[in-house]
C-alpha cells in the first residue's frame, strides 16, 4: 500500500528550481534513501513532506490525504535534524518527552513512554543526563527517541549519520535498519553517501539537480543504471574515452566514455593460471592501495588506467610488476542513455560470483 505519494511537484528559490516535476511513491514499512550529491533537492524534497517548506505547485499525499495546506505538526510526522536539535538545558529524558507534552499525555504515562523508549535505544539509566555529557552516537539516539515518541506513522532522518564519526556512523547504520524494520514505520532518509544508502535502504530514490534520475532497490539502482549520470554516480568507475585494446567486446558505435567498475576487473599475477588468457590483456601495476580485506590496484593497460582490487588470501601484487587484466563489462554513455556491455567470451559463465 502506497503511504507517501509526491506529485507534480515544483519549488524555486528565487530563480533557482530547486524541484522539477518530482513524482514518487512510497510503500507503507519501507525504508527510503533520497540519495543525491549536494544541491541535487533531496533535503527540499524531505522539507515539503515535512510541512517545513511550502511546494509551487504539485500535491503531497499522506495516508491518502492530501496534506498541501496542513501543518507539520498535523501530518503525524517525526523528524530527526542532521545536527540533533536537542535542547542543551534539558535532561537526555526531558528532551525525549518534548512531545508528548505538546500532545498533553498524562505525566505518569509520559515518564513510562520515555523509560520505555530510552531502553528501546539502548541508553537506559542516561535519562538525567545534559546533550553534552553524550558522545555523538548517543546524542542521534536521543533524537530518534524523541522523534518516534509521539509514534508518528512517518519518520524523516536529514543526513542522520553526517555528524558522527565513521565507526559510530557504520554502528548505527545497522542499528537504525533493525530499530525502524522492528518498529515498523514508513522511513524516508537524506544522505549523500551510496554506501550508506545501499546498506541501509530499502528503496533509493536518486536525485540531481531537483529531478528523479532514478528509482529502484539498491540492487537494482546499482546493476542497471537507466541513466549516464546514475551510471557514474554508483561505484569507484575508471572513465575511459575508448575502450580500445580490450579484448572481446563487441563494436558499439558513437559513445561519449567507457566507465569500467573495480568488480568487473580481474586482476592476474603473470605465474597464475587463468581460464580466459585468451581474452585477458596485458599491462604494469602502477600503484597499490591497501583497504584492509583487498587491495586496490591501479594497473596500465595500454594507454589505459584501470583499477581492479585482489583480496588479501591472494598472492599480492607490487607496483612496476607485470600483470594480465580481465575485464567483464563495461558501461557506455552516449549524452543520458546508458549500454551495458559484456564481454562475449565471458556470457553464460558466472564470472561475476
Amino acid at each position: 500500500m502506497e503511504y507517501v505519494t509526491l506529485k507534480n511537484i515544483n519549488k524555486t528559490y528565487g530563480s533557482y528550481q530547486a524541484s522539477t516535476d518530482v513524482n514518487f511513491s512510497i510503500e507503507k514499512g519501507k525504508l527510503v534513501a533520497l540519495l543525491g550529491p549536494s544541491g541535487s533537492g533531496k533535503t527540499t524534497i524531505l522539507r515539503m513532506i515535512a510541512g517545513l517548506e511550502k511546494q509551487d505547485s504539485g500535491d503531497i499525499i499522506i495516508n491518502g490525504q492530501v496534506v498541501n495546506d496542513l501543518p507539520g505538526s498535523k501530518r503525524g510526522i517525526g523528524f530527526v535534524f542532521q545536527n540533533y536539535a536537542l535542547f542543551r538545558y534539558m535532561t537526555v529524558a526531558e528532551n525525549i518527552a518534548t512531545g508528548l507534552k505538546i500532545q498533553k499525555m498524562p505525566k505518569k504515562q509520559i515518564q513510562e513512554r520515555v523509560e520505555e523508549l530510552l531502553e528501546l535505544v539502548g541508553l537506559k539509566g542516561l535519562g538525567d543526563r545534559y546533550p553534552n555529557q553524550l558522545s555523538g552516537g548517543q546524542r542521534q539516539r536521543v533524537a530518534f527517541a524523541r522523534a518516534i515518541a509521539p509514534n508518528p506513522q512517518l519518520l524523516l532522518l536529514d543526513e542522520p549519520f553526517a555528524a558522527i564519526d565513521v565507526k559510530v556512523r557504520q554502528e548505527l547504520r545497522s542499528w537504525l535498519r533493525e530499530m525502524i524494520t522492528n518498529l515498523g514505520i514508513t522511513s524516508i532518509f537524506v544522505t549523500h553517501d551510496q554506501d550508506e544508502a545501499i546498506e541501509v535502504s530499502d528503496e533509493i530514490i536518486l536525485t540531481n539537480r531537483g529531478r528523479i534520475e532514478q528509482i529502484g532497490t539498491p540492487a537494482d539502482i546499482y546493476a542497471n543504471p537507466q541513466t549516464a549520470f546514475t551510471a557514474q554516480f554508483f561505484g569507484k568507475n575508471a572513465v575511459l574515452k575508448d575502450y580500445e585494446g580490450l579484448r572481446s567486446f563487441e563494436e558499439v558505435p558513437d559513445f561519449d566514455q567507457v566507465l569500467i567498475r573495480p568488480e568487473f576487473v580481474r586482476i592476474y599475477k603473470e605465474n597464475e593460471q587463468q581460464q580466459f588468457s585468451a581474452t585477458s590483456s596485458p599491462g604494469k601495476v602502477l600503484d597499490v592501495v591497501f583497504r584492509g580485506d583487498s587491495s586496490e590496484i591501479t594497473v596500465q593497460v595500454g594507454d589505459k588506467i584501470i583499477v581492479g582490487s585482489r583480496s588479501m588470501g591472494e598472492t599480492p601484487v607490487n607496483v612496476g610488476e607485470n600483470v594480465y587484466v580481465l575485464v567483464y563489462r563495461l558501461i557506455l554513455t552516449r549524452e543520458e542513455q546508458v549500454k551495458i556491455l559484456d564481454n562475449y567470451v565471458l556470457l553464460g559463465d558466472d564470472v561475476f560470483m
